[in-house]
């Protein structure tokens, strides 16, 4: 299968077939002849998402792979999904692109995704990192600490299916899908200045308004099949995951408190949380994209020294 040229963001979608013969789509960024990394996206988004790494994943030697879930941009849906499910999807992609070992990257909702991943194949990655991850929301507690406007957005995840999908149903991921830049005023909502900053420069917002029309299509079946798995029980054992996780987060995140980060670390056996002072929800994995592929690149490299 083709890979993306060195220094050439390939947007795709590229495509694999999985057993089951739904299709799952992928993007890739960086460095073809880099480490690979697969990214998972956050809520609601698509594999563009990482294209706002490239231009880092570049110069750290990263090659970015980006996949859309199931539901989501160009995947094909796959009902009655769960966490844990998302890790088989990944290793059947990892074995299509002739991947033996890879490193995982969740960003904000893909946080529990890649945890899937260190749970159920750590075997297959060199490493597992989240960025500002959302914690888990089907605790009270939690869900609590997370801004009235966020926190509105998932709590129809606990409402019975109807209901979500009259909230999320064909009228609202119609007009999102034709007009995503209606999403912009909700990202400035408790945004700190870090976040208000990058989300004005360059084509920050114009890509992250495409993820929101990829989300949106084909009436978001992975948004909303994302809603009922965030705020339901994961199904994910958090202390049998033994692999180091690095966390990086911001302390004035607006959108997913760094509470959630701690709580995360405070669950997991060998966890390392970087707090970055002042840094947002956007802020941290756009202007720390290049620091937190280039450790991932290192993990590998010392890995390989090690002969690990």
């Amino acid at each position: 299968m083709a890979d993306a040229a060195v220094d050439t963001p390939a947007d795709g979608p590229q495509f694999v077939q999985l057993p089951d013969g739904r299709r799952l789509a992928y993007a890739t960024y960086g460095t073809a002849a880099g480490v690979p990394v697969l990214y998972f996206h956050g809520f609601p988004s698509s594999r563009r998402e990482a294209r706002l790494m490239h231009g880092d994943a570049v110069a750290s030697g990263a090659r970015i792979i980006a996949p859309d879930r199931p539901g989501y941009g160009e995947s094909d849906n796959a009902p009655g999904r769960t966490l844990a499910d998302w890790a088989e999807d990944c290793e059947r992609l990892a074995d299509a692109l002739e991947l033996e070992r890879f490193a995982v990257v969740g960003v904000s909702g893909g946080g529990p995704y890649a945890l899937a991943c260190a749970q159920h194949m750590p075997h297959r990655l060199i490493a597992c990192t989240l960025v500002c991850p959302l914690g888990a929301i089907y605790l009270n507690d939690l869900l609590a600490q997370m801004n009235p406007a966020a926190r509105a957005s998932l709590l129809p995840g606990r409402q019975p299916a109807w209901l979500a999908d009259l909230i999320y149903g064909a009228p609202t991921t119609a007009v999102l899908a034709r007009w995503p830049d209606l999403v912009e005023k909700v990202r400035h909502i408790a945004a700190p200045a870090a976040d208000r900053a990058v989300l004005a420069e360059g084509d920050t917002a114009r890509i992250l308004n495409q993820t929101i029309a990829d989300a949106m299509q084909n009436g978001a079946p992975g948004a909303r099949r994302d809603l009922t798995l965030y705020t339901h029980d994961w199904g994910l054992d958090l202390a049998e995951i033994s692999m180091p996780i690095r966390i990086w987060h911001g302390t004035a995140d607006g959108t997913v408190p760094i509470s959630h980060a701690r709580w995360l670390a405070g669950q997991l056996p060998d966890a390392h949380l970087i707090e970055l002072p002042g840094e947002g929800h956007y802020s941290v994995p756009i202007r720390y994209a290049r620091q937190i592929l280039t450790d991932l690149v290192q993990r590998q490299a010392t890995k390989d020294a090690d002969g690990g």
